[in-house]
């Protein structure tokens, strides 16, 4: 079988809910090992992690997801472990009449990698490198938390290079409206803020090149994603759960766009067996 990216730039079957996480975060982890060698010598890339909570279901509407730091309750500790552990209550063991059983909302936690390149001896943060998951995109909380790193981040004279691989959900904000596209990279220099590169691209498209900055006096590296992309289909076998046999993830395509999608995967899906005579 063959493992190729069927796709000049950004594989849209990778937004899929199911691939994305292990995308996302091998992306990260392949960016580091690209970007590593090219740094000048006194410069170091590390991958760094935290934990975002992600709603399965999507936000809620008008309800504000908080997370506690501590639970508060009057139930005494016995009753909560009855509760956590599922064992019967004897005041509620028997079912209301015609009750069924639904799914509440569960929001978990979800770990993302991103990158921090700092210079040594002083350790001092540089620039900080972003792939954008849903939990940044999705209207609401995450969002907004993101958006105040992001603020933090330019406020701070840090270099900020924001990658946008989700079609789904409003781009990050722009003081200047950014023309429509699938995707789009931004590349934030901090002695030259608020001005800023932005690189959009279709699914058509190879996906730009673009430079990561570092400290004025520096040469700074071109990042090449579509490479590590396309090795990245092999290594992790992508065309083995993509699900090329129905269209991609939300947005739709253009009825166009979807045909020229339809051909790109066509020799990636199974082929119907020769009739016998």
């Amino acid at each position: 079988m063959r493992y190729d990216n069927p796709f000049p730039g950004m594989n849209p079957y990778l937004e899929r809910r199911d691939n994305w996480p292990d995308f996302h975060n091998d992306l990260v982890a392949q960016l580091r090992a690209h970007l590593g060698p090219q740094l000048p010598d006194h410069y170091r890339i590390g991958l760094e992690q935290r934990v975002e909570v992600e709603e399965p279901f999507g936000p809620p509407a008008e309800l504000a997801l908080m997370v506690p730091d501590v639970l508060v309750t009057d139930l005494d500790p016995a009753h909560q472990r009855r509760r956590m552990s599922g064992a019967a209550d004897p005041a509620r063991a028997k079912p209301a009449p015609d009750g069924g059983a639904v799914r509440v909302r569960m929001p978990y936690e979800v770990k993302v990698n991103w990158l921090r390149v700092t210079a040594t001896p002083n350790r001092e943060v540089v620039t900080i490198i972003e792939v954008l998951s849903p939990t940044n995109k999705i209207a609401g909380d995450g969002r907004r938390r993101y958006i105040r790193k992001r603020e933090a981040i330019l406020s701070a004279g840090v270099n900020l290079v924001e990658i946008d691989l989700l079609r789904n959900w409003a781009p990050m904000p722009l003081e200047t409206p950014p023309p429509a596209s699938d995707y789009r990279i931004l590349v934030c220099r901090a002695w030259q803020r608020p001005d800023a590169l932005l690189y959009p691209f279709h699914v058509q498209d190879a996906i730009p090149q673009f430079p990561l900055p570092l400290l004025p006096d520096d040469a700074e590296p071109e990042v090449d994603l579509g490479p590590i992309i396309d090795g990245m289909h092999h290594t992790a076998r992508y065309n083995l759960v993509a699900g090329y046999d129905a269209p991609p993830p939300a947005p739709e395509f253009p009825p166009e766009t979807q045909a020229w999608i339809a051909e790109q995967v066509a020799a990636l899906l199974p082929q119907p067996a020769a009739s016998r005579l």
